[in-house]
């Protein structure tokens, strides 16, 4: 993780690293302990890594995570992007009922997303949570209500995966990607 000309860079890379066993190293960053929130419009304009098997993610999880254990503290993913599917994007909540690959989730396609940058956008409200790209209309949009981990507060997470069942077969050679961020805005 770096940042380089105003953007941070979450790099992943198959550099050894002594006495690491992993073929694979990525970066992430999330505001656990520093800043929680509970409903508002959240914006992360980003630029996504390209290539087989690459995972990038930015999503909000419950703060309590620690005490109620997933899913039952509740996933956001504003954006999940597996490099295999090029410019389709995944919009996910996980809770009891709905956690792993039973998520209540919804796909759309934007271009390019690993050459431009992109605004991938959550309104979170007590009442719904809905999901948009740039300045489309919601794709994705999921009732909230009471019985719901949505209405507690939430901390931002932006990382970036190799593989896995998610991320998929890497591609033969892979060497190293990047998800640029440009910024991540919540308004409240």
């Amino acid at each position: 993780v770096n940042q380089e000309k105003g953007l941070l860079k979450l790099r992943m890379d198959n550099k050894e690293i002594e006495g690491d066993p992993l073929p694979y190293h990525s970066g992430g960053i999330q505001t656990a302990q520093k800043f929680n929130f509970k409903y508002g419009k959240v914006e992360f304009r980003a630029k996504l890594p390209i290539g087989g098997g690459t995972w990038p993610a930015l999503w909000m999880l419950g703060q309590n995570y620690q005490t109620n254990p997933w899913p039952a503290c509740g996933e956001i993913d504003v954006m999940e992007h597996k490099g295999n599917q090029p410019n389709t994007i995944h919009s996910t909540l996980h809770f009891p009922g709905n956690s792993g690959g039973n998520g209540a989730t919804a796909t759309t396609t934007a271009s390019n997303v690993g050459g431009e940058f992109h605004t991938y956008r959550v309104i979170w409200s007590p009442n719904s949570i809905k999901f948009s790209i740039d300045d489309q209309p919601a794709f994705h949009t999921v009732a909230n209500n009471p019985g719901t981990p949505f209405n507690l507060d939430f901390f931002l997470i932006m990382n970036v995966a190799m593989g896995g069942t998610f991320g998929g077969t890497i591609a033969p050679g892979f060497s190293q990607s990047s998800m640029e961020v440009d910024y991540v805005r919540v308004y409240q």
